[in-house]
């Protein structure tokens, strides 16, 4: 599936400033971590040599495009569009050693290269760079990216507790709008602040940051049930394997009778989790159209992104890009 236009525009520029961002000062101490940090973000392979591995550098992307679009300066943009996807990046190595993932898109880990506790301080620094790069957007747009960064922590905290507890799909949303939804809705916000917007027009930046934020986590988990193994790289119900408190999980519990419950709740007790397990818990889920309501929460979420767009100051060709990329996002399969 081709990626849309928006995340081409500025891939080059992003590139060279991430390259920059994370070109060690070789006569200060701890110059140690930057290769590894240039190889998690997909500049550099295990042996250092020069790699094209990037990831889709969503909100980035993101950030530009609408500061140009709002007739922002999109020099002046771009450090804080490279402290963001440096923000992203800390967070992943971070999730990866809670997670205890040893793979990141087809990768080894960082701390799986490396050890939990330099990979600790591998991201530390990541957030140091990310905060020193915003602030050349200046303090404003800063602010906005600490605070994102701020809720997305937050977010991360309230998933891991939910492993020690069953969530409704209420709670569950409210978590993923920090965990995920933060750093989108701060890539159009932020973009807003730079480019001078109104307060009417922040607000109409910030909803359709929270509606693309939620439509694209609750994609990702609905592919963490039923999404093609051969294109994620999971096989199927991984995500159940890993006994993740999912949107079709919390919705499953939401529906399901004493019996449903009650199957649910012993398969995830369990240390391992079988394939039969996976089967009957998948099942449970066909039965009470999880699948199905996850599509639609998607779809309505995408709805309303599109109706957003209609209040913003875009060219005609801006909000065509802006279409493109939300069906990208509708029907993406990793």
């Amino acid at each position: 599936m081709s990626r849309p236009q928006i995340l081409q525009l500025y891939r080059e520029e992003l590139e060279r400033g991430l390259a920059e961002a994370l070109r060690a000062d070789e006569a200060r101490d701890g110059s140690l971590l930057y290769p590894i940090l240039r190889y998690h973000v997909g500049l550099r392979d295990e042996k250092g040599l020069e790699e094209k591995a990037l990831g889709k550098m969503l909100r980035p992307s993101l950030l530009l495009f609408i500061a140009q679009e709002l007739g922002g300066d999109v020099d002046r943009a771009l450090p804080a569009a490279i402290s963001l996807e440096l923000v992203h990046n800390f967070s992943l190595i971070h999730d990866d050693i809670q997670d205890h993932d040893e793979i990141r898109r087809g990768r080894s880990t960082v701390w799986k290269l490396i050890g939990v506790a330099q990979a600790i301080n591998a991201g530390d620094l990541m957030y140091s760079l990310a905060i020193k790069h915003a602030l050349l957007s200046g303090p404003s747009a800063a602010g906005s990216i600490i605070d994102a960064a701020t809720a997305m922590i937050e977010g991360q905290a309230l998933d891991l507790a939910f492993e020690d507890r069953w969530v409704d799909t209420e709670s569950y949303i409210s978590m993923i709008d920090k965990k995920t939804g933060a750093l989108i809705r701060c890539a159009f916000s932020t973009a807003g602040i730079i480019s001078g917007a109104d307060d009417d027009t922040l607000d109409v930046l910030a909803s359709l940051g929270r509606d693309l934020g939620r439509a694209f986590q609750i994609t990702d988990d609905l592919l963490g049930v039923w999404g093609n193994g051969d294109v994620t790289g999971k096989p199927r119900g991984s995500d159940i394997r890993r006994k993740k408190k999912s949107f079709p999980v919390a919705l499953t519990m939401q529906r399901a009778d004493e019996e449903g419950r009650t199957l649910l709740k012993r398969v995830y007790a369990q240390d391992e989790i079988t394939d039969n397990d996976v089967a009957r818990v998948v099942a449970l889920m066909v039965r009470l159209d999880v699948r199905k309501s996850g599509e639609e929460a998607v779809e309505e979420h995408l709805k309303q992104a599109s109706a957003s767009l209609e209040y913003l100051p875009l060219s005609k060709e801006g909000k065509g890009m802006m279409h493109e990329l939300i069906a990208y996002l509708a029907r993406r399969e990793k």
